[in-house]
């Protein structure tokens, strides 16, 4: 009597578990097409940007020898378009695009626009790219307006704040404001923690050639980034007597 109560209940227990499958069975179907849909889908698109990827590095490397060949013409149009699509390599092709326009025909203004296309101060070669167009513009910008162009990129810890540096110095040199040149030339090769050795001769030289300031003026820079500690005990690679009392290196 026992077995005969066990296969009621297997037969009731296949019953409900086949009316569910019906009911629902359909939904397991689809979670599973999609699980397999979504695998699909993700090796598809990896396949497909890695032969983008592929695709936009033999362009930039045909552009680059256009380059080198001189055919200006082509160089641009192949730079040109990389730098109007949304690919990673676009910021350093917009470089090139404005070496182009630079060597092909001397179009500066056009080399600007370029290089202002991937200039920002959040990533190396865009900080790069930001003062490379200022280097072009600083001919016809006051050291006020390089300033509000570079923004905070003079400030920035690295080798691009350094440079950015040394063109507001020099502006203010340009301008005939020797104690404001003086000073950033004067920070530049004392104590700058980021200026390389080639920046700190540039500054030595400048100063050299810049007019004294007047008795008394007061040539430590501005933002007394420079202590009176530091500008006494300058860095190895300083020459002896840089960075006395006057802000001067000695003759």
């Amino acid at each position: 009597m026992a077995d005969i109560f066990e296969e009621v209940e297997e037969g009731l227990r296949q019953d409900r578990a086949a009316k569910l499958w019906k009911r629902y069975g359909v939904f397991a179907y689809l979670a599973a097409a999609l699980l397999i849909g979504g695998v699909a889908l993700n090796e598809y698109l990896q396949a497909r940007n890695a032969e983008e990827v592929e695709a936009g590095a033999l362009r930039f490397e045909t552009g680059l020898d256009e380059l080198s060949e001189q055919d200006w013409a082509s160089a641009r149009a192949t730079l040109e378009a990389l730098t109007k699509e949304d690919r990673e390599i676009s910021p350093l092709a917009a470089n090139y695009l404005a070496q182009a326009r630079l060597e092909g025909g001397e179009d500066v203004a056009g080399a600007i626009a370029a290089l202002e296309q991937a200039a920002n101060t959040e990533t190396p070669i865009g900080k790069a790219s930001l003062l490379k167009a200022a280097y072009l513009k600083s001919a016809t910008m006051s050291r006020a307006e390089l300033e509000t162009y570079l923004g905070a990129l003079a400030d920035d810890e690295s080798g691009f704040g350094a440079l950015a540096t040394e063109l507001l110095a020099a502006a203010s040199a340009a301008e005939g404001d020797y104690l404001k040149a003086r000073q950033d030339f004067n920070y530049l090769a004392v104590s700058h923690a980021f200026a390389t050795s080639a920046v700190k001769d540039r500054a030595r030289a400048a100063l050299a050639a810049i007019p004294r300031a007047p008795a008394g003026a007061q040539e430590a820079p501005a933002d007394e980034a420079v202590s009176a500690e530091t500008a006494a005990t300058p860095d190895t690679e300083t020459e002896p007597g840089a960075g006395a009392a006057d802000g001067e290196p000695q003759e």
